[in-house]
């Protein structure tokens, strides 16, 4: 009886598990209500937003790379590994890639700006000129799989390694090519969720305040199934004898 509520028991390892990635999942919210706020007005009312966005989501994003950032570290080192506080991880995980990763959540915040307009824009000029619209579908396809490719490696990398923004980008590209078959599955992934969430929002808006204290958190756990066999080649084995053995997670 004494095993049974003992706090190394796995029922309640587990509970312990899955109430540190709920929390996970709202501090990655509250950091990132500017673009959450955002994103809801763009959906509920385009008209308010409209071509701005690509002003509007550029500086919204600024948080969103650090969080997101935090997040995975904090999954796969507390979540996943047992290494430490998640709380303690997130912010550690913010606060070290906080430059980075804002200014990489810009840089993306923007292009994904160009990517929404330039989809309206498409829709409009393929009834007006069918040329002028193939062009800008092309052009929208192009932005899209950069944009894409970019985010699923960007965030993860920049929570495991010290790399200056153009590494990092490079980086990020070089790995979702290198790890095609991985980079469509996780691609598949958002792109299926955010098809769900366009086509269900009339049914589930009045859900949509929960949906940020599961879907983060989940989605990152998701991906280090993914990223992590990826990273543990990149690292290598961790030496026993370090002094850093206490970190030997990077390299598991």
């Amino acid at each position: 009886m004494s095993k049974f509520f003992s706090v190394d028991n796995k029922f309640f390892s587990t509970i312990n598990k899955i109430v540190d990635l709920l929390w996970l999942s709202f501090l990655w919210s509250v950091c990132c209500l500017p673009t959450i706020f955002l994103m809801i007005v763009f959906l509920v009312d385009f008209d308010k937003v409209g071509l701005l966005i690509i002003v509007f989501l550029p500086i919204a994003v600024i948080t969103m790379g650090p969080a997101s950032a935090a997040l995975y570290y904090a999954v796969v080192k507390s979540v996943r590994r047992d290494r430490s506080y998640a709380t303690k991880c997130f912010f550690h995980g913010f606060k070290t890639n906080f430059k980075y990763g804002a200014i990489s959540s810009v840089i993306l915040g923007f292009a994904t700006g160009i990517l929404i307009v330039d989809y309206f824009w498409a829709a409009y000029s393929d009834t007006v000129d069918p040329n002028i619209g193939g062009l800008m579908s092309g052009a929208f396809i192009g932005v899209g799989i950069f944009v894409l490719f970019t985010l699923i490696w960007i965030n993860p990398l920049l929570s495991r390694f010290d790399l200056k923004l153009k590494e990092l980008f490079k980086n990020a590209l070089i790995l979702s090519v290198k790890n095609f078959f991985r980079t469509i599955i996780m691609g598949a992934f958002w792109v299926g969720l955010a098809y769900l969430f366009l086509h269900f929002f009339q049914y589930i808006y009045q859900y949509i305040i929960f949906i940020p204290f599961v879907l983060p958190g989940v989605s990152a756990l998701l991906r280090s199934f993914v990223i992590e066999p990826v990273f543990k080649r990149i690292t290598g084995d961790p030496n026993e004898d370090s002094e850093n053995e206490v970190d030997a997670w990077y390299a598991e």
